[in-house]
């Protein structure tokens, strides 16, 4: 198995040196956002927290607050990746404050995420 990287660095060096390279995978059964670097051939796997959807500026509520079953920002973002995978771009990478920032082209769309994990390895 290949050794994996518990830091930032490398996804952060991608993002920095080559961000048309990154591409957004799935989201994995545990619940880490998989990102693929064509590049450098790195796994990126960032475990997320708090995710905030919002339609330019105005944020949409993560919380289900009536009977009508409102979709979560991060059911949102998941069916953005199953259905339009290719629109949903990384916009935003910070990893000082554990912070992603995702767009999807599609619906018009942003993400905020908080990431309390950052996991790299390469592919084999």
């Amino acid at each position: 198995m290949a050794q994996r990287f518990q830091s930032g660095a490398f996804v952060q060096q991608c993002f920095a040196v080559h961000p048309l390279c990154l591409s957004l995978k799935r989201i994995d059964e545990d619940g880490r956002l998989v990102i693929a670097c064509t590049s450098c051939r790195m796994m990126h796997l960032m475990t997320t927290g708090q995710v905030v959807a919002r339609v330019a500026a105005v944020p949409l509520s993560g919380e289900v607050t009536s009977a009508t079953a409102t979709p979560t920002a991060r059911e949102l973002l998941e069916t953005c990746l199953r259905t339009h995978p290719v629109a949903v771009t990384i916009r935003e990478l910070d990893v000082i404050r554990d912070n992603v920032g995702l767009r999807c082209g599609e619906c018009r769309r942003m993400f905020d995420l908080q990431v309390s994990v950052f996991e790299s390895h390469q592919k084999s």
